[in-house]
């Protein structure tokens, strides 16, 4: 169905219908009735293929990988915009896609994370022990500093992606497509410290442990805040938390932990809330020397961006390349949609 697929191309780029009419010379009604299903002229599709620079054979392949609304666990801010999770969507459903193409010819890498029941009971200890376990899945050690999250989320078999498109309210999104016999994805928006992307990483992981066969009726925020604290506990451990950070706790000391285990000094703060280490008053003290500080906006204490292979490893292989621009003609999606996947 060309109409969805024109719906995606202006939605990948975060446009609205009048913005791709007003590109290609053509009426708003008139984007509209294609994406509603009316035909659209080889000259129609020529012209919207250029814009958005996807294949024109791509407006042809029917239509894309179903991911209903509302199926999608983000980790954004609370003014984030219904187009940018459209964006966001858009995103995850053209890589399913890509990744069901190529999985006749892809290597197997066997999914090693297991979603908890649709009964289980979540309290705060069980989600504690679950990110202990989880470890396990990512094959490191129960309470030592993870090196690169990344590599270790993506040697599970979850498939990790990035967003070079600014997509300012949104720092992750998850979803499992045809579970339990597709492969998970995770999608961060790119150009955040490594430490937020780090963070953001455990948190979608956490949604995809807890949450997959959760209803997407159930409460958001507390699915939220379920998954932030997972995403803590994966990050540093309650046992390492309670060695390392030592009351009085000073932003000095949360400083030399951030170094040692890559999470920020805020969700530090928040963790040792959560643990017991520091009082809601002690809470609000070092949040007000964080923010007099700047560190709302950048904290010290650099940690490294780690960039996702395991996509564009597959890729290559099945492909037999990985020359963007080769990769760009075969797959019909836009260069930058290529770089997000190998790069």
């Amino acid at each position: 169905m060309v109409g969805d697929r024109v719906r995606h191309a202006r939605t990948y780029h975060g446009w609205s219908q009048g913005d791709l009419a007003e590109m290609i010379g053509k009426s708003q009604p008139a984007i509209s009735a294609i994406e509603k299903g009316k035909p659209a002229s080889a000259e129609m599709v020529a012209a919207i293929a250029k814009q958005t620079q996807f294949a024109p054979w791509f407006f042809e392949r029917g239509r894309l990988p179903d991911l209903p609304i509302g199926s999608l666990r983000y980790r954004k801010r609370a003014v984030a915009r219904v187009r940018d999770d459209e964006r966001v969507r858009a995103h995850v459903r053209q890589t399913i896609e890509v990744l069901d193409d190529l999985k006749e010819k892809a290597p197997f890498i066997p999914i090693r994370v297991v979603p908890v029941t649709s009964d289980t009971r979540v309290d705060d200890d069980f989600i504690e022990d679950l990110a202990v376990r989880c470890r396990e899945w990512l094959g490191v050690g129960p309470y030592d500093p993870i090196p690169n999250l990344t590599r270790a989320v993506e040697r599970s078999g979850v498939a990790v992606i990035g967003s070079s498109q600014e997509i300012e309210k949104h720092e992750g999104a998850s979803y499992w497509p045809d579970f339990p016999s597709g492969r998970p994805i995770i999608c961060l928006s790119r150009g955040r410290p490594g430490d937020k992307h780090r963070l953001s990483l455990a948190h979608e992981l956490g949604h995809l442990v807890l949450h997959q066969l959760r209803s997407a009726d159930d409460d958001l925020a507390t699915m939220e805040q379920e998954a932030f604290r997972f995403a803590a506990a994966l990050l540093i451990p309650r046992e390492a938390a309670i060695e390392y950070i030592q009351p009085p706790v000073t932003l000095q000391d949360l400083a030399i932990v951030k170094a040692q285990f890559g999470i920020s000094i805020r969700a530090l703060v928040r963790r040792c809330l959560d643990l017991g280490l520091i009082s809601s008053d002690r809470r609000t003290s070092l949040e007000k020397q964080i923010s007099a500080r700047g560190w709302t906006k950048e904290e010290p204490v650099h940690v490294d961006t780690e960039q996702p292979q395991l996509v564009g490893a597959i890729v290559a292989r099945a492909m037999g390349t990985d020359n963007p621009a080769r990769l760009h003609l075969a797959l019909g999606l836009p260069p930058i949609a290529i770089r997000d996947m190998v790069a």
